[in-house]
């Protein structure tokens, strides 16, 4: 007598069926809660946490290549004194209704007070620059899709690994910018803010 062979699932895949599914979704925090948390205390001021899409992110470690590019480059901008604008560094934006990120720089429109009220949006700012190491991926990916997309009109990128400042220009829907140059040991790079070049940073004074 023969039998029928009966097919059966692997035991994978039916312990998997059998497991309780969580019902339980990650709290995606916006800019308003995410304020009231460190109002409230529960995030210190200083800790090294932002919020970057509905998430709390941790900060990355930044090593001493970082940290000499960052200083060099603040000073080099700092002493430029746009008319209009001032620089930031490593302070929150406000990017949409859930992000809060705390670029290396920024150039802001305005004077400081302007904003003792509220922290500047993507729109008042004319230059971001993130100066990347470890976080190339991200800075060049994730990052740069989402300053685009929020209309930022200049972003750098001080790679760091590759020995060159990359320069884009003219954010386009929905995450890319028109413009890429990448500018080397030898030149320099031009500082411009909403179409006028106000001053140039030598690409050997800001890679170590």
């Amino acid at each position: 007598m023969t039998t029928a062979a009966v097919e059966t699932e692997p035991e994978s895949v039916a312990v998997e069926a059998a497991r309780p599914q969580s019902s339980y979704s990650p709290l995606h925090v916006t800019v308003e809660r995410f304020e009231r948390m460190v109002k409230a205390g529960i995030l210190g001021e200083k800790e090294p946490i932002f919020l970057w899409k509905g998430r709390l992110v941790e900060k990355m470690t930044k090593g001493i290549h970082h940290g000499f590019s960052s200083v060099t480059l603040c000073a080099l901008l700092i002493r430029m004194a746009f008319q209009g604008y001032h620089v930031r560094m490593e302070q929150p934006i406000r990017v949409g209704d859930d992000g809060m990120p705390e670029p290396d720089f920024t150039i802001v429109r305005g004077t400081e007070r302007d904003y003792l009220g509220r922290h500047p949006t993507a729109q008042d700012v004319a230059l971001v620059v993130e100066v990347a190491d470890s976080s190339l991926a991200i800075d060049s990916g994730e990052i740069l899709e989402t300053y685009a997309g929020q209309g930022m009109p200049v972003y750098w990128i001080i790679n760091l690994p590759n020995r060159r400042i990359e320069v884009h220009q003219g954010p386009t829907e929905p995450s890319g910018y028109r413009e890429r140059r990448h500018y080397l040991p030898g030149e320099s790079v031009p500082v411009v803010l909403d179409g006028v070049e106000v001053g140039r940073v030598a690409v050997d004074d800001v890679l170590p």
